[in-house]
């Protein structure tokens, strides 16, 4: 776009046009940001009482034990028929 004293404005006019969908950017942006929890919020895992926590990690350990066990077992099972194959 060129003006009526000669020089070329299509610069400044594609900057306008930028700074205002950037503004309206902004306000989006910072409303998103707001509704988010903070990085403190979303770590801070320890609301629930020691007692149930405790029983939450009992029953992760007892569930661990069990596939620990199952892998020892299917393991071994392995390992036997590995051995009790011919060689070839």
């Amino acid at each position: 776009m060129v003006s009526t004293d000669g020089r070329d404005n299509s610069g400044r006019a594609a900057l306008t046009v930028a700074k205002e969908t950037n503004n309206g950017t902004n306000k989006e942006a910072k409303k998103a940001a707001a509704s988010r929890p903070s990085p403190a919020e979303k770590f801070d895992v320890d609301h629930d009482e020691p007692a149930i926590r405790v029983k939450r990690l009992r029953a992760q350990q007892q569930r661990s034990q069990k596939l620990h066990e199952y892998y020892d077992e299917a393991l071994a099972e392995i390992r036997a028929s590995l051995e009790r194959a011919p060689q070839r």
